[in-house]
């Protein structure tokens, strides 16, 4: 198709306002009341010939006027219907229209008769409100600009990421345009700048950034916030008044001032801490904030303040300087200060506490108290007063091997091995309540050379005013010595209701005698086999007091006859206390453990089988110091002793019944009754250690109405009584039968 240059021809025409010629003219007018077309093309034809042009905006001749007019001479070959068509499009490119097509409009079948001029007018539909150059949609229109009214926003924009707005038309926002890959965006967030685009396609996130709005350093600056609708950056209000830190500690009271200052008040210096030696008037320091303070001369005088000083002079310094007036030295305490100069206040030398200090004015031997006071002994011993006993009657008491003390006769056997008996006094301190006299030893040395035995009827205190070591064993068991109950030093009295009671005789047998109460009660006999030969009851607990310091109590005898006596009760254990100032060390044997109940006797002729004896209990050891230590090879015992077993007798036999151990010296293991002897009679039972006595058994038949008589009941352990005013030193392998009392825990 050969396009006419019809500008040309319109120009020609309208400038020379020359008639239409023979032809005529076909004149086209295309109207553009909002979008201006980027290229318009204008065809004519018959259907068999065929002419146009493109016109370009740049050539529209007078752009206000909104309309462009192409005229053209109708060719004579043409016939008299005629096809107009105009074409608008979005670009220009070389000589021709290019780009998008807008819209179309066409008329087919324009009567055109030949010398006939035709006017043919058109208005475009297309919209263009923002003038981008881009149409809003409508019919015809390809390419239409997404929202016609932003000039920023048409097809082939730059996408600003900006998640409410599509700005290049292709149906993505923001982060989802892949055009905005790893670009800032704004994610509708006026208030975070310098966000970016993370991720890929439709999972793709406006992310990070920084505040827009920053809040101005300072104490004293209005608060800033953003609002969020506009993105505009507000200062609240001056604090003024706010409490601030103006970075001076010389000013006080900081505030902020309505022109964003911290300010305060200049801070004055009170009267210095010590106006005797410092100028009245002081300045702050910048640095610190201190008050200083120039120093008054060294020669003027003062008064430090110190009740134990008298006046002094200034040290040009700043400080008062008193005079001293030292406390003398006290034995057995420290300065503590004074309420006056020369008054002094002292205190108990925790250094010197328990080291040996001068003696009294008698010769008593002392040591230092936690109180500061020189004393006989820093604790309170039980039973007797160490501070009333003369320093000459405090003496030595030193053995060079085994021996026996009688505290009856005050003898010692064998005269050979026994101390020095005028090196020592023996004090007789009477006890309340019909207990016996206690013998008291006070000494400033206690040396055994050798095994020491007490026996007697009177306990013993040994009162020792220094340190104590214990390498030899010291008895005051309860025993059976020549087939007779013995008790220890001060056993067997002033038992009452806490001795066995015997059993009864009746019809051939005998009941067994009840066991002694010492830390518990005894433990009963046994019935003799005959119903009517009763066993004796258990002697009742003991009394738990220090004082009368008292020892075990003997069991009950078995019930018997003239021919067929019943088995003694076991001797009580004695009682023993040792009372020492400083340290006691014990490493052998201190036992009050009871004795044993003798086996019952029998005849044939008469038939008479007697009960066996209740075994004694266990007596009282008493151990004071101001520290108590038992080395692993230490045994203090209190055991109880077991009781006899009972004898069988019938019309041609007859067997003595078993005598019950001892109580164990050495151990804490349970003392056996009696038994094996009597086939019928009752076996004697358990003494008491850790655990409670045992009864004595019935006796049972032998044949017809002949049997055996019971066995005696077991008795009790004593008591052993700890105290330490330090800490015990208590190794694992030492014993303690029964466990002790007196806070001394045991290993």
């Amino acid at each position: 198709m050969r396009l006419f240059c019809l500008l040309t021809c319109m120009v020609l025409l309208s400038a020379c306002r020359m008639k239409d010629p023979a032809e005529g003219v076909l004149r086209v007018t295309v109207k553009y009341p909002s979008y201006r077309p980027q290229c318009l093309r204008v065809e004519v034809g018959d259907g068999i010939n065929q002419a146009g042009t493109d016109l370009p905006s740049s050539q529209f001749k007078d752009p206000d006027a909104k309309e462009i007019q192409v005229a053209m001479v109708r060719k004579p070959a043409w016939g008299e219907r005629l096809n107009v068509k105009a074409t608008s499009f979005a670009a220009f490119s070389g000589n021709q229209c290019t780009g998008a097509l807008v819209e179309v409009h066409e008329d087919r079948a324009l009567d055109a008769p030949a010398g006939k001029s035709i006017d043919w007018t058109v208005t475009l539909r297309a919209v263009d409100a923002d003038g981008d150059g881009f149409v809003a949609s409508g019919p015809g229109v390809e390419s239409p600009d997404c929202d016609d009214t932003r000039a920023d926003v048409h097809p082939g924009a730059t996408e600003q990421c900006d998640a409410n707005v599509d700005y290049d038309c292709d149906g993505h926002k923001s982060c989802a345009d892949s055009d905005c890959t790893e670009k800032t965006c704004t994610d509708g967030d006026p208030c975070t700048v310098d966000k970016r685009c993370v991720g890929i396609g439709a999972a793709a996130m406006c992310a990070g950034g920084t505040p827009k709005c920053t809040q101005t350093p300072g104490q004293c600056q209005p608060t800033v916030t953003c609002e969020a609708s506009t993105g505009a950056c507000i200062e609240g209000s001056v604090p003024v008044g706010q409490a601030c830190d103006s970075g001076n500690p010389c000013m006080t009271d900081d505030r902020c001032t309505a022109d964003r200052q911290c300010v305060g008040d200049v801070r004055m210096c009170p009267v210095p801490a010590n106006p005797q030696c410092q100028e009245p008037m002081g300045t702050c320091n910048p640095t610190t904030g201190s008050c200083e303070y120039s120093p008054k001369p060294a020669t003027t005088s003062c008064v430090d303040g110190n009740v134990c000083h008298t006046s002094g002079f200034c040290d040009g310094n700043g400080t008062c300087i008193g005079t001293d007036t030292p406390c003398p030295p006290r034995e057995c305490n420290t300065v503590a200060g004074c309420t006056a100069n020369n008054s002094c206040i002292y205190s108990g030398d925790p250094a010197r506490l328990n080291l040996p200090c001068s003696e009294d004015g008698a010769g008593t031997p002392r040591v230092c108290s936690a109180t500061g006071q020189c004393v006989a002994f820093p604790y309170t011993p039980s039973n007797f007063n160490p501070n009333i006993i003369p320093g000459g009657e405090i003496g030595e008491l030193r053995t060079t091997g085994a021996g026996v003390f009688d505290t009856d006769t005050l003898s010692w056997t064998p005269v050979a091995t026994g101390p020095d008996t005028s090196a020592f006094t023996i004090k007789l301190l009477p006890q309340s309540g019909g207990a016996p006299n206690t013998l008291l030893i006070p000494v400033r040395t206690l040396a055994l050379g050798g095994e020491l035995r007490i026996v007697g009827s009177r306990p013993v205190i040994l009162a020792v005013y220094g340190d104590a070591t214990l390498n030899h064993d010291i008895l005051a068991s309860g025993r059976i010595v020549n087939g007779a109950p013995v008790p220890g030093a001060g056993g067997n009295q002033a038992c009452t209701a806490s001795q066995g009671k015997n059993g009864l005789y009746s019809e051939g047998q005998g009941g067994g005698g009840g066991g002694a109460g010492g830390a518990t009660a005894g433990a009963n006999g046994g019935w003799g086999y005959n119903p009517n030969a009763a066993w004796g009851g258990a002697g009742a607990v003991q009394g738990s007091s220090l004082s009368p310091l008292l020892g075990g109590c003997a069991g009950g005898n078995g019930g018997g006859t003239g021919s067929a006596a019943g088995g003694f009760g076991g001797a009580g254990g004695g009682a023993l206390q040792i009372s020492v100032a400083r340290r006691l060390t014990i490493g052998k044997i201190l036992s009050v453990s009871g004795g044993g109940g003798l086996g019952g006797k029998a005849s044939v002729s008469p038939t008479a089988a007697a009960g066996g004896g209740g075994g004694g209990s266990g007596g009282r050891i008493v151990l004071e110091a101001f520290q108590v230590n038992l080395t692993s090879n230490a045994r203090l015992t209190a055991n109880g002793g077991g009781g006899g077993e009972g004898a069988a007798a019938s019309s041609d036999t007859s067997s003595h019944g078993a005598n019950g151990s001892n109580g164990s010296e050495d151990s804490g293991s349970r003392a056996n009754g009696g038994s094996g002897l009597a086939t019928a009679g009752g076996n004697g039972g358990a003494g008491g250690s850790f655990s409670k006595p045992a009864p004595g058994d019935d006796g049972t038949a032998v044949l017809l109405n002949y049997g055996g008589g019971g066995g005696g009941g077991g008795g009790a352990a004593g008591s052993i009584h700890l105290r330490s005013v330090q800490s015990c030193v208590l190794n694992s392998g030492a014993v303690i039968s029964p466990a002790s009392t007196g806070g001394c825990v045991p290993p």
